[in-house]
């Protein structure tokens, strides 16, 4: 037996229609969420948050729509409307979307309006979503452009307090090397003149004649060591002529070594701080080849790079890094020296490191970031 279904299954004109209208809808909702997305993405919050909000009341029939958002850093929250309401006290609310960070969207409208379907619901809460993302992004940006902000202001803060501990350990040294040479050096250089005008009174047949010109000797040396201690607590070159004038003439007074300096003019023009600890950095450094090393050559280099960062190369062909060295006759050498040079790079935000040479020796780094001074209040 034969049945005849297509009556049955073929939809009329009204199904046809009907289906037809429904996909219109949801081509329409996505239409929608897609140009808020759209919106949020190419404005600023603030700015599209606006014109979003004016749409959604149109979308849900509503007269007056809020948009309450969080603002950053814990100011008072922002809000936003659009329309009015006809009937306070009476209206409805026909939607209402929010979450745990302060955002809510509410949607009024008027107590006979329509209501809003569940896809049409689903369409809000798509859209208040991608508000609700926008508005989150939009704070943390917030936020993080105001820590950066007060990281560059600690930074400042940090530098100027670092130049006036510099300054004050520079006029510590200052005041130690002119007590110094109106004391010690005086005296030294005083007992010197009398020890050799005795010399020469007393005559060479003189039982006490070797011992007196010793002592001569002894005293002369005493004198040199002064000065050149008083020289090295505070060069002159260093204020008048800076860092790399006053390393130059440091290298000028080395005997017994073949010295090569590399020492970029440019950083006569770094700040004080940075130049004052740098010299500090070579100084401690050149002793160390000369008193440790056993070194024929000495290689200095002062320079800045593109980055804005100084760099200090100190390098010699001597013996070495010495590991099996006890650790007393370490910190009597260069240990300390490491040291001192190590926490005077930090100060500046700068690394140093000291290791042995690829030929032989040692090779000595100093890097730190050159940031402008200013004056802590």
């Amino acid at each position: 037996m034969n049945h005849d279904t297509g009556a049955t299954h073929s939809p009329n004109v009204t199904e046809l229609r009907a289906l037809y209208r429904a996909a219109e809808a949801r081509a329409a909702r996505l239409r929608f969420i897609i140009e808020a997305r759209n919106l949020l993405d190419a404005r600023t919050f603030e700015a599209a948050a606006l014109e979003v909000l004016s749409r959604l009341a149109d979308f849900a029939g509503a007269s007056f729509a809020e948009l309450v958002f969080p603002s950053s850093r814990e100011e008072l929250p922002v809000q936003l409307t659009v329309g009015k309401s006809t009937s306070p006290g009476s209206d409805s609310i026909l939607f209402t979307s929010q979450d745990d960070s302060g955002f809510c969207l509410t949607l009024i409208g008027p107590p006979r309006g329509l209501g809003v379907d569940a896809d049409d619901r689903q369409t809000l809460e798509v859209v208040a979503g991608q508000l609700a993302d926008a508005c989150n992004l939009q704070r943390q940006a917030a936020e993080k452009q105001a820590l950066l902000g007060d990281l560059e202001r600690q930074r400042s803060e940090l530098a100027a307090l670092v130049a006036q501990l510099i300054q004050a350990q520079e006029q510590e040294r200052q005041r130690v090397a002119l007590d110094l040479h109106d004391g010690s050096a005086q005296l030294a250089a005083g007992l010197s003149y009398r020890l050799q005008d005795l010399s020469a009174r007393i005559g060479e047949k003189h039982a006490l004649k070797p011992e007196i010109d010793q002592l001569a000797t002894l005293a002369r040396r005493s004198v040199a060591d002064l000065r050149a201690a008083i020289a090295d607590l505070r060069p002159p070159e260093l204020d008048d002529l800076g860092v790399a004038a006053a390393l130059r003439t440091r290298l000028d007074a080395i005997a017994g070594l073949e010295v090569i300096a590399d020492l970029d003019a440019a950083s006569d023009r770094w700040p004080t701080s940075a130049g004052i600890i740098f010299y500090r950095v070579a100084q401690e450094a050149i002793t160390n080849v000369i008193k440790h090393a056993e070194a024929s050559r000495l290689v200095v280099r002062l320079f800045e790079d593109g980055k804005g960062e100084a760099h200090l190369e100190v390098i010699d062909d001597g013996k070495g890094i010495v590991e099996e060295c006890p650790p007393p006759v370490q910190m009597r050498g260069g240990r300390l020296g490491i040291v001192g040079m190590r926490e005077r790079l930090a100060l500046l935000g700068g690394r140093f490191e000291i290791v042995a040479g690829s030929s032989g020796g040692t090779h000595v780094r100093a890097v730190a970031p050159l940031r402008q001074e200013t004056t802590s209040e």
